[in-house]
């Protein structure tokens, strides 16, 4: 009888070891985190270096999926209406305001991003100024930057650039290349973006004195994001007048093409400005955001780590976004993509190890803090911030695709042109092959009635 005890006992712990063997594999199975970011956004080296990182601090490994959108509206579009499956992505802050008002956002717990104190105070006050602290409680700020121009100073006169402002995008002074004569026109790059082109439009309208009179004394945050109906009527009649002066729209090549001399002029972000002029070899390229009455006019940008309400690796899209706040990961993307970080500089200066980083990168630390353009520190209050444009969006979107889908003035008569010469040429030619043809049957019948000839 105790024999038999003892081999039932056996015979059930041979049965519980494959089922232990199963339970462990079950809870070792790889997790997956959908990354959703803009492109040349991250230096994707910090990839690997999180995937490792993760499977030591929770036991389990992790793959990183990675993929890209060109503009906040295509990121809006999969996330709202659910068309990808999404576990962090990095909106700009307006988008990150359309996706709280829809209930899209899942408000991630802050204790597990320790790290978010690295972040500087200056650039989270004013986020929560503008969009309030609920906004913040959703987001975790990651890189920061200004719209702006960037132009080719060995093509133009940088006076003569920087003299035009706003106006340079519309080439409203006539501004010549280096060589005599040489037009700006058709050498000139605007973002195939609808709230940069937008607000670089109001800008225009501002410096050229001809905003509707009741926006006149508006501030530059509230220009920018007026869209009452006069107001879009203005901006659309200046952006279908620049279409003749343009090489065309953009949103990532841009600044190739003016390394490469393809263009002169760009709208810019100054992240790519930035990357740019360190590519650029020995190319002057430079960025600025025009003045207007002394002061800069334009718009100041945030971007910032998100979780989708639909996410499924929440945990994994928090200790991501934490990893990023570390100073020594956040310098590598600051250097790889060129933008301003969110981290606070001073918790970089005090890093020995962003500062080696540096160094092996071949940059001067001190020089690499105080470029005003990589750290500019006037514009977190002269310039504007992009909110939500709510209920008038679709207005707007409408406005855009007209915009995109004309042609300019001299388009339309070119167009016009060539339409009726291939008309000409193919009337010409029915008219001559039936001449042909019916010659042919007459000869073919003066044959058939008098064979001897």
């Amino acid at each position: 009888m105790q024999s038999r005890r003892i081999v039932a006992v056996l015979l059930v712990l041979v049965m519980a070891i494959p089922l232990a063997f199963s339970l462990t594999a079950c809870n070792n199975k790889e997790e997956t985190l959908i990354v959703y970011n803009w492109a040349d956004y991250i230096d994707e080296s910090v990839i690997e270096i999180f995937e490792e990182e993760y499977e030591k601090e929770f036991g389990v490994p992790i793959k990183v999926t990675y993929s890209t959108f060109d503009t906040n509206e295509t990121m809006l579009t999969k996330v709202m209406n659910n068309d990808a499956y999404v576990d962090v992505a990095c909106p700009s802050e307006y988008a990150i305001q359309k996706l709280l008002k829809a209930d899209a956002l899942y408000k991630p717990n802050k204790e597990n991003i320790p790290n978010e104190a690295n972040i500087d105070a200056n650039i989270a006050k004013k986020v929560k100024e503008v969009f309030g602290e609920e906004l913040y409680d959703y987001m975790v700020p990651y890189m920061w930057g200004t719209l702006g121009i960037m132009y080719n100073a060995d093509e133009i006169d940088p006076e003569e650039a920087e003299a035009a402002g706003w106006g340079l995008l519309w080439n409203s002074t006539d501004v010549k290349g280096s060589k005599e004569g040489e037009s700006l026109n058709g050498k000139i790059l605007m973002k195939d973006s609808i709230r940069d082109a937008y607000a670089a439009a109001v800008m225009y309208l501002k410096e050229q004195n001809r905003l509707p009179q009741k926006y006149v004394n508006y501030s530059v945050a509230d220009l920018i994001n007026c869209v009452e109906p006069d107001m879009i009527i203005a901006v659309e009649k200046a952006l279908t007048e620049q279409k003749s002066h343009l090489s065309g729209y953009e949103v990532d090549f841009g600044k190739d093409d003016i390394i490469e001399g393809r263009a002169w002029v760009d709208l810019a972000w100054s992240g790519d400005a930035l990357y740019a002029i360190e590519e650029a070899g020995d190319v002057d390229i430079r960025y600025f955001v025009p003045e207007i009455d002394g002061a800069q006019c334009g718009n100041i940008w945030f971007d910032g780590w998100i979780i989708p309400k639909t996410a499924e690796n929440k945990r994994g899209a928090e200790s991501f976004i934490n990893f990023l706040c570390r100073p020594e990961i956040g310098i590598l993307n600051a250097i790889y993509i060129g933008y301003s970080s969110a981290i606070d500089k001073e918790v970089y200066r005090n890093s020995e190890e962003v500062i080696l980083t540096l160094e092996d990168n071949e940059y001067d630390p001190e020089e690499f803090f105080s470029d005003e353009a990589r750290y500019p520190d006037t514009t977190l209050t002269t310039l504007g911030v992009m909110q939500d444009f709510g209920e008038a969006n679709d207005a707007v979107v409408s406005m855009w695709e007209r915009v995109r889908t004309s042609n300019a003035e001299g388009l339309q008569t070119w167009a016009i042109v060539l339409i009726a010469l291939a008309v000409i040429v193919g009337v010409g030619a029915i008219i001559v092959v039936t001449y042909y043809i019916i010659d042919n049957k007459k000869k073919s019948r003066r044959k058939l009635v008098n064979p001897k000839e």
